[in-house]
């Protein structure tokens, strides 16, 4: 019975491990980052090592995909999966750089096959004449689970005002 109770509880230790990495909370906590990790491109790195992310980037998208904000208009409308792939191929050969980090996680809640992450995004997006992006923003990534994976279907994100200092 001694040799029995440390592989026993091993197994349960594994079996809890397992439960709460594949939770859908969890699975869309790491979906959400690595789609951020994807579109961050770092100054100097060339278009084709950058180009190799269109494969993640694709496995987390839905067939059509809403985007919402206030201070990118053309960044505003529904999506097909190849519209946002041509977008990320010019993305990956235009930006000088491209950095997305969650700063905070504000909330995940699940309900049947549909999963929302509310965060905050510290973002750059720097062109050669100009920063689209630049600042933190209150960003909202919704998922659909499908036979797969997790899918987004929608990011909705609008600037935080910056603080006045008084």
């Amino acid at each position: 019975m001694k040799r029995i109770a440390p592989i026993l509880a091993f197994i349960i230790l594994l079996a809890a491990f397992g439960y709460w990495w594949y939770s859908p909370t969890q699975v869309l906590k790491r979906r959400t980052d690595s789609l951020l990790r994807t579109l961050t491109m770092d100054l100097g790195k060339g278009t084709a090592a950058r180009q190799m992310g269109v494969y993640s980037f694709n496995s987390l998208l839905a067939e059509d995909v809403e985007l919402n904000s206030p201070s990118i208009t053309d960044a505003n409308g529904v999506f097909a999966r190849s519209e946002m792939e041509s977008a990320y191929s010019w993305l990956c050969e235009k930006a000088k750089q491209t950095r997305f980090q969650r700063v905070k996680l504000d909330s995940i809640t699940t309900e049947g096959n549909t999963g929302v992450v509310k965060f905050t995004l510290l973002a750059l997006v720097e062109l050669p004449n100009s920063r689209p992006a630049d600042g933190i923003y209150q960003t909202t990534f919704h998922w659909q689970k499908t036979e797969s994976a997790w899918l987004l279907t929608r990011a909705d994100w609008s600037e935080v005002a910056p603080k006045s200092q008084n």
